[in-house]
């Protein structure tokens, strides 16, 4: 019996992971929409926040599960990833000066800390304390489906050019950011796609995409008067 496309445990798979990548790419740019109007600017993040960890994380792990997939399989594992920090480690050092060059530029200054400070605002740190770990924990969420859901999920059929076609939804998610940030998100894509392609783990990714972020935030904090 000739077997069809459809047929095949890796075809549905890929299929899956496609049609998952649509619902959640929608979901992910239009759940902050869905907010009460009555929320506070902390509460309207933190759902934005939620909506982030549902559609690039809950939702792609209950679809590995349908097709009988593993966490392991998108790289969520530990084992082995002592020895693939160096890459890592060269890129967060590359991207630091830019960073911290860009951080005093106004288009900057507008943008970051992503949720919004200004002078004379009480309850500062009591509001980041809340934020910065749902702000974590989104990046997990981000690089889990697109460095994991999409990578190595799609690599399975397509190979390293999984690379690839991750990195194009990637540049679009960062579109409404500064022009800068957004160019930089092709070179991180591809650069951040091939090495959880070649170590077959998220974990260093997360770190970067973290320790980037947060560097961020401090430093427009910092331009702003909250931190000298």
């Amino acid at each position: 019996m000739t077997r069809t496309f459809i047929d095949d445990d890796i075809d549905r798979r890929t299929i899956t992971i496609f049609l998952t990548a649509l619902v959640c790419l929608w979901g992910a740019h239009f759940g902050v929409r869905w907010a009460p109007d009555s929320f506070t600017r902390l509460a309207e993040m933190s759902w934005w926040a939620a909506t982030q960890i549902v559609f690039y994380l809950v939702v792609p792990m209950i679809a590995l599960a349908f097709v009988g997939g593993r966490p392991s399989d998108i790289g969520w594992k530990l084992r082995g990833i002592g020895s693939h920090w160096r890459p890592y480690g060269v890129i967060f050092a590359v991207a630091i000066p830019f960073v911290v060059i860009v951080s005093r530029t106004a288009e900057f200054q507008d943008r970051y800390p992503l949720y919004e400070i200004y002078r004379g605002q009480s309850g500062v740190w009591g509001d980041l304390a809340v934020w910065w770990p749902l702000y974590v924990l989104q990046f997990v969420a981000i690089e889990s489906f697109f460095r994991g859901f999409l990578v190595l999920g799609l690599g399975r059929r397509l190979g390293a050019v999984s690379v690839l076609v991750a990195t194009v939804p990637y540049l679009m998610i960062h579109l409404v950011k500064p022009p800068v940030e957004a160019l930089a998100s092709i070179v991180g894509g591809l650069v951040m796609g091939t090495l959880a392609w070649r170590t077959k783990s998220i974990w260093w990714g997360v770190a970067v995409h973290v320790g980037v972020a947060m560097s961020m935030d401090l430093l427009s904090l910092g331009h702003k008067g909250f931190l000298w």
